[in-house]
């Protein structure tokens, strides 16, 4: 069944109703946490500073850094920050050659992601997440060009979308599984992009009449599917994808996807509400009280440095003049000048608004975690061990490791599952083994950056400690004390827990040659031993059967 405009733009209206109170909210936060997003509630002409009446910078300082950092550690572009995984127990006879395919793929996708606009558009999706506590980052495979036809996979293509511009719903299972945005397109774009016969007849009419640039609302609405409604196709793909032009109600384009093509990661989520709220929220209080007493400090500076003048009511004063060697006539009536004219002095102390401004700031940069951020930023190696630099870090990543679960369901999970789908349909990833239709299929993500890995340090630190704690028994007891203690799963497991990759190690077959090796060299080194031993003894031995062969002949003779 065709989308139908008027429902879209309907479904686009409520959901922007109901979004009232959150995009007033982040209008009053952007200034100070992104200025970026400002123009939330009111359109501003472009160029128009983002940053009036902001006296502070703390709060945006902080929110940056805080999202750098975390964009840093989770989506690095220099490390390997997640691998493909088979989610059944594979055997060992099999398991390599499946290994290693799915390093490949993932291989190949962090080389297209590298090539892609992700770590540019990924830390901005970041930003919103953790200062306004909801991100959008929309993934889809790069469009056709206008002037050529490309075969095969054509990359990727990312779009953080900002605070206050697009619209989400919830599904069933507790996820955003609808999204909605509002953008401009001049009628040109519009022609040139869906065709002559597709816009409404108010942007036919634009080009007609010259007006090619005169721009229109447009809506890209995604939502589920019904699925009565899904076939073979781009229209009939359980995620529906329409552009909807807003006045006429006239739908330009519609296609879909196999799945739904945006990660939205929520910071906290309050009960009954869709957007969640970030650190932001937190600091707003501190942020808006910090600001005013800037401003009001400022005002004080102000007077202390050109204060008002006062003077006599009887007094005759020409023109005021307050310029640096500037003249100024003034008739006293007989009195000395610091009767008839004086300075107002406010009698302010700007050192305790100096002393309450540091602790707002020290407090915006606690909920911002900032202060552990820089302490491990300005740590130098003569200071501190690597082992200590890396545990400060599995600390600092253990408190965020409440919401990281939620971030990494929403946000990186929904990032890779895309780019699979997108490559997979494309046939962009080399043929697998042929052991993996040994296997069910189905392909898990495990990420490889240090939250992940500091929440499942547990394992390895719980093996170190039992092997202290075992050393004074081993000594009392003897070494049968850790027969219960698997070696090989043991060290299977730290490889696994640390990331080791799969090429760095060797196949079950690579191993068993190897031991066979090293057992027929310790058989020849034995064996050895033992004939230089017997050598040895038949050496020593000789002169005395020389002794006894000449006793032996005297006896005889």
């Amino acid at each position: 069944m065709p989308v139908n405009g008027r429902e879209v733009i309907s479904r686009f209206d409520k959901l922007n109703n109901e979004a009232g109170n959150h995009k007033e909210r982040w209008e009053r936060m952007a200034p100070y946490i992104a200025p970026s997003r400002v123009g939330i509630t009111t359109k501003n002409a472009p160029g128009v500073s983002q940053v009036r009446h902001v006296y502070d910078s703390t709060t945006m300082m902080a929110a940056e850094l805080m999202a750098m950092f975390i964009a840093g550690h989770i989506i690095n572009p220099s490390q390997r920050w997640f691998n493909f995984t088979t989610e059944d127990q594979v055997p060992p006879e099999i398991a390599d050659p499946i290994n290693e395919w799915n390093e490949e793929c993932r291989d190949i996708t962090l080389k297209r992601l590298s090539k892609s606009l992700f770590y540019a558009e990924g830390p901005e999706s970041i930003i919103d997440y953790a200062g306004f506590g909801t991100g959008f980052l929309l993934c889809e495979e790069n469009p056709q060009p206008s002037n050529q036809t490309l075969r095969g996979f054509r990359g990727f293509h990312f779009t953080a979308e900002k605070t206050g511009r697009f619209l989400i719903a919830e599904g069933p299972d507790g996820l955003v599984d609808t999204a909605f945005n509002e953008f401009e397109l001049s009628a040109r774009v519009m022609v040139d992009r869906w065709g002559r016969d597709n816009v409404s007849e108010a942007v036919k009419k634009a080009i007609d009449e010259g007006h090619q640039d005169r721009a229109f609302r447009i809506v890209h609405g995604i939502y589920p599917r019904p699925k009565a409604e899904r076939s073979y196709g781009a229209k009939g793909m359980p995620w529906v994808s329409c552009w909807v032009e807003y006045e006429s109600k006239n739908v330009c384009h519609e296609s879909g996807y196999r799945v739904f093509p945006a990660a939205v990661p929520r910071y906290h989520r309050t009960p009954g509400e869709v957007f969640g709220r970030g650190r932001g929220d937190l600091a707003f209080p501190d942020t808006w009280t910090l600001n005013n007493a800037k401003r009001l400090g400022f005002e004080d500076w102000a007077l202390k440095i050109r204060p008002p003048i006062l003077h006599a009511s009887d007094s005759v004063i020409g023109t005021l003049n307050l310029t640096p060697a500037g003249t100024m006539q003034v008739n006293t009536h007989g009195r000395p000048v610091k009767d008839v004219l004086a300075p107002f002095m406010t009698g302010s102390s700007p050192e305790v608004s100096q002393i309450k401004e540091e602790e707002l700031r020290a407090s915006i940069r606690q909920i911002f975690y900032i202060d552990h951020i820089i302490k491990l930023l300005e740590t130098e190696k003569s200071e501190m061990t690597a082992y200590e630099f890396a545990k400060k870090i599995e600390l600092l990543f253990r408190l965020m490791g409440p919401v990281y679960g939620r971030h990494e369901l929403e946000y990186l999970h929904k990032i890779v599952d895309i780019m699979w789908d997108l490559q997979f349909y494309a046939n962009a990833f080399p043929p697998p083994p042929p052991e993996i239709f040994q296997t069910s299929g189905n392909i898990s993500i495990e990420f490889q950056n240090p939250i992940a890995r500091a929440q499942r340090s547990g394992d390895a630190e719980a093996l170190m400690l039992v092997m202290n704690d075992s050393a004074p028994l081993i000594q009392v007891f003897g070494p049968s004390v850790m027969d219960r203690l698997d070696p090989e799963l043991a060290f299977e497991g730290l490889l696994n827990t640390r990331g080791v990759p799969a090429r760095w190690q060797r196949s079950d077959e690579q191993i068993s040659r190897l031991r066979a090796a090293r057992a027929e060299q310790n058989a020849k080194e034995v064996q050895l031993a033992d004939m230089e031993q017997m050598a040895s003894a038949a050496g020593a031995a000789a002169p005395m059967m020389k002794v006894l062969q000449s006793q032996n002949g005297v006896k005889s003779a």
